[in-house]
């Protein structure tokens, strides 16, 4: 059975480790440590969550890693369906008899009680302790690489200073009668001991209190997410300190990092921009969901949790991606009834639909210009995607793809320019000395929308745009294709990193060293010029059987079959009939893989990292369809 038959939407997604990309990030989550490797992940509910997002990694990326699941509670397997039950690669194990596995282990990851409402009695503490002996006894026996143990906040206990923000080797006030910071210390302390006793590699990570859309991991604000979810009354306690949040892909993933980058001790892991009071965390409601959020503050209860440093992890280069205003929409709209619907309705500054409708309108005109000019062209990328899966655009996608063969591509720049209205400007990297790009684009005059990076380039215009692309043709030989590919990302490395005054960093520290010397020596205009005549570089090749993505994100690929974009149909895309290759389906799977499969739910973001964005006077533009 495969991860996604078991997983529904939210799950999927902290299941599908989502890190979001931003330009100036180099961070990666590796996952070839446990490529090939075998997993022992015991504890509650977060336990199963790991075990379920190696699998989907498993189905997703072909790990091929083995799990082995060992809950410290009872009556868990009730939880897991048959179908995963019956995987090859997932072993499920009473936690008492861990020391029977046959089989070699690789890391053990232990999620303790993070995560978990601690239950005081002395059956808790004698579990728990009990399962940390177990646990470092099997890592000696099985001379495992890593154990990983998971801790959280509440170890520190309560803080003299409610501003205070607790750094790993700093403590506050557990007296004897808090059981969970006693027990959460104790832990620790034998988990520690133990495993220096036996000379076993580990390290702890202590968690902000863990969010997780129908992951059955406990924080305490389920009722308040529902309450939200139905429009419902709900009270939360108003805490004094503020306390410190992270989603639970992130937590995963620190995991991963720790693995990766041999982290060892104790550290703290928070969420990005993820350290608020409650009164705060409700007012980030109010403002995502309106008056559906009647929530109300009260004095009475408790909330346990405290406000964690996390400046080590990060000194040790991890990054977290899911912010508090994500995690918290993800959280409520997993206690709606139309979950498959959800979107994040602030992107943009609530502009999305506009930008759509502007898209729209350059869409239709340049359909008119090419049908005018009997030019061939198709919807491309995310824009076909959006059409073969939502008869329009992506929810949440904020550009519009259009591609041409070459021949069709170079006839649409000769005539385009005067078949333009006014307002709507050609971007061609041949003419234009300010634009870098390798492909052309149309800009709306009078208008701002601009990325991080492109604000730096103000002789460039940085209105709104449109994307035109093309295919060349390339090799009939694997070997043609792959050095007809790996040439156009030499000089695309070249320009955009000339362009951008960066580095070259292809993850090969050799390579990357003798690319950044080339750059410094290639005039910036240069290395375009040789860019596009490499894109061209099987121009005239009568035999052609391929064609390759030189200009977009596929261009690693090689090559794919010229027939894909042989013939033409025309589908529904936002009510109005556009072209598609008649091979959509064969052209789509190509590129994407199984492409009828929704992003998930964390990155149903914006397409652009925008930074200034303004319509102007088509902020309230409509297309006439």
């Amino acid at each position: 059975m495969l991860m996604k038959d078991v997983l529904n939407v939210f799950q999927s997604d902290w299941a599908s480790t989502p890190a979001l990309k931003y330009e100036d990030s180099n961070f990666d989550i590796n996952l070839n440590n446990i490529k090939d490797k075998t997993v022992l992940i015991s504890g509650k509910d977060m336990a199963l969550c790991f075990a379920y997002t190696i699998l989907n990694l498993n189905d997703k990326k072909n790990l091929n890693a083995k799990v082995i699941l060992a809950p410290t509670c009872s009556d868990f397997g009730n939880k897991i369906p048959d179908g995963v039950l019956q995987r090859d690669d997932f072993i499920f194990i009473e936690f008492e008899r861990i020391g029977d596995i046959k089989q070699k282990i690789d890391y053990i990851f232990h999620t303790g009680l993070s995560g978990v409402k601690i239950k005081e009695s002395f059956e808790t503490y004698k579990i728990e302790t009990n399962a940390i002996s177990k646990i470092i006894d099997l890592a000696c026996s099985k001379k495992v690489r890593k154990v990983i143990l998971l801790s959280d906040c509440r170890v520190y206990g309560k803080g003299e200073n409610k501003f205070r923000a607790f750094s790993e080797m700093e403590m506050g006030q557990a007296d004897v009668d808090n059981f969970s910071v006693q027990l959460l210390r104790t832990l620790e302390s034998d988990f520690t001991g133990l495993a220096e006793k036996q000379n076993i590699n580990t390290a702890i990570i202590r968690t902000g209190i863990v969010l997780g859309a129908c992951s059955g991991v406990y924080n305490g604000l389920e009722d308040v997410f529902k309450a939200v979810a139905k429009g419902e009354e709900v009270e939360i306690y108003s805490t004094e300190n503020k306390i410190t949040f992270v989603y639970i892909s992130d937590v995963f993933n620190s995991v991963m990092y720790a693995i990766n980058k041999e982290l060892k001790g104790v550290y703290n892991l928070g969420g990005r921009d993820m350290t608020v009071s409650t009164g705060t965390l409700c007012a980030m409601l109010h403002d995502l969901f309106g008056t559906q959020a009647k929530i109300k503050t009260t004095e009475v209860g408790s909330f346990e949790g405290n406000e964690l440093n996390c400046d080590k992890i990060l000194f040790a280069c991890f990054e977290t991606h899911i912010d508090l205003q994500t995690a918290l929409e993800i959280c409520v709209w997993s206690y709606m009834d139309n979950q498959e619907d959800f979107i994040f309705p602030h992107e943009h500054q609530g502009r999305l639909k506009a930008l759509q409708e502007i898209l729209l309108g350059y869409l239709l005109e340049v359909d008119r210009i090419c049908k005018k000019h009997n030019i061939t062209y198709y919807l491309g990328g995310g824009t076909l995607l959006g059409a073969a899966r939502h008869k329009g655009f992506i929810p949440w996608d904020d550009d519009v793809d259009i591609m041409m063969d070459r021949e069709n591509y170079d006839k649409f720049l000769e005539v385009v320019a005067d078949e333009l209205p006014e307002g709507v400007i050609l971007q061609d990297p041949k003419k234009d000395k300010t634009y870098n790009y390798c492909y052309a684009r149309l800009r709306l005059a009078d208008t701002v929308f601009a990325t991080d990076f492109s604000k730096n380039h103000k002789g460039m215009n940085n209105g709104f745009f449109f994307d035109i692309f093309c295919h060349d043709k390339t090799a009939n030989s694997k070997i043609g294709q792959k050095i007809h590919s790996q040439l156009t990302l030499f000089w695309l490395a070249m320009v955009f990193n000339k362009w951008n005054h960066r580095k070259v960093d292809n993850g090969k520290k050799v390579q990357s060293a003798i690319c950044d010397v080339l750059k410094k020596i290639f005039p910036l205009r240069f290395s375009m010029r040789m860019l596009l005549i490499t894109l061209e570089m099987f121009k005239h090749k009568k035999n052609a059987k391929y064609l390759y993505d030189g200009m977009g994100k596929s261009v690693a690929k090689g090559g794919f079959d010229k027939t894909f974009l042989d013939d033409e149909i025309r589908v529904d895309f936002e009510g109005v009939k556009l072209p598609v290759p008649a091979k959509y389906k064969e052209y789509l799977t190509n590129h994407y893989g199984d492409y009828t499969q929704l992003a998930p739910l964390s990155t149903r973001l914006q397409g652009h990292d925008i930074t200034l964005c303004d319509l102007g006077k088509y902020s309230t533009f409509k297309t006439l369809k």
